[in-house]
């Protein structure tokens, strides 16, 4: 058993030296679109080529040695059960689970995305459709098998993954942690107007990815 934690750096996006230190001891990769900044750590390796999340999830997995890889958002925030739960999970588990935390936002954007919270983790038990703000730890063997992450998706790789891993079978697992993700979007672009946008990507997403065949 061995579990890569890869964290994909948007463009201009400054590393996330808080997060990296919640994850020790894992081996963490960032998979950025920029080169290597001379302060960051030798022991933290550094991925970069071309932007979009899919592609760069693909890439850092493509060079990664290990079994099972945990996609962590740069901008979350572990509990301190975190990682342990994850090696715990990697220890155990079939290679078609896929691991999952129980999502809270943060204290940056309006109240009301605790409705949003309440939404997406009770649609990640019932459904099991967790996204990739929940933390999702996948075995390379599943990535093999759907072909990757979708690379022309703008967003959303990763509940198109969720969705197309649903129709060969693969169990979404809810672990006992916490991630916390920022909710700045929310008070920037207004919560009613986020929170219906992202419900009809999310529609349109799940619609399309459940057109593909294994």
């Amino acid at each position: 058993m061995g579990v890569e934690v890869i964290i994909p750096l948007g463009p201009g996006e400054a590393p996330p030296f808080e997060l990296v230190e919640q994850l020790n001891p894992l081996t963490v990769t960032l998979s950025a679109t920029m080169p290597r900044p001379d302060e960051m750590d030798e022991s933290i390796r550094w991925i970069s080529g071309k932007s979009g999340r899919g592609r760069q999830l693909n890439r850092a997995i493509e060079r990664s040695d290990q079994d099972w890889i945990w996609v962590v958002h740069a901008d979350s925030r572990l509990d301190r059960r975190a990682v342990t739960c994850i090696q715990a999970f990697c220890r155990r588990a079939h290679w078609s689970s896929m691991g999952y935390g129980t999502l809270q936002f943060g204290r940056d954007g309006p109240w009301a995305v605790h409705l949003n919270q309440w939404g997406a983790n009770l649609r990640s038990r019932i459904l099991g459709q967790p996204y990739g703000d929940q933390g999702l730890c996948i075995h390379r063997r599943l990535w093999t098998q759907l072909g990757g992450f979708c690379e022309r998706l703008d967003r959303g790789e990763d509940l198109d993954f969720v969705v197309r891993a649903r129709q060969v079978d693969a169990h979404p697992q809810r672990l006992p942690f916490t991630i916390t993700t920022s909710a700045r979007r929310y008070r920037t672009d207004g919560w009613l107007k986020t929170t219906l946008n992202h419900q009809f990507r999310a529609w349109r997403l799940i619609r399309n990815a459940k057109r593909w065949h294994p």
